[in-house]
């Protein structure tokens, strides 16, 4: 059979095929999880080891195989990351509680005048800076 067209698998279609069940998460639960993941840092190595190694060490070649080796290596990896991502996601509830409009105001002005001013048009301040630094030095 000769393709036109490259073959194209979806993750999920992967995903099917290897873990067998659907992960249901409600409405933009998936990014809120990955960004208290990122700031608790709880699945860094230290608490879930060094995926990339562990899975070149895992003498099996299946999921399941995969699942319990990982399991049996890090018994506590999958608890103390959820306990972490837990505790940062407290702390976000508690800093949404504390969010207002005038709050959000200041952050978008802030963002959109005094960032974008800084990110984009540093060079001439620091520039005369530099200017009457060094000429005040001669």
């Amino acid at each position: 059979m000769k393709f036109t067209k490259r073959p194209k698998i979806s993750i999920e279609e992967i995903r099917k095929l290897i873990a067998k069940e659907k992960v249901e998460l409600p409405k933009y639960a998936s990014p809120l999880i990955n960004l208290a993941n990122r700031f608790a840092q709880a699945t860094r190595p230290k608490i879930v080891g060094q995926m990339s190694e562990l899975i070149k060490d895992c003498p099996y070649r299946d999921f399941e195989g995969w699942k319990k080796w990982y399991l049996s290596k890090y018994p506590n990896a999958i608890e103390e990351a959820t306990n972490k991502i837990m505790d940062m996601l407290s702390k976000f509830k508690e800093a949404i509680d504390m969010l207002d409009e005038d709050t959000v105001r200041k952050w978008v002005e802030d963002l959109v005048l005094v960032k974008t001013y800084i990110g984009l048009m540093v060079q001439e301040p620091i520039l005369a800076y530099l200017s009457k630094r060094l000429g005040d030095g001669l």
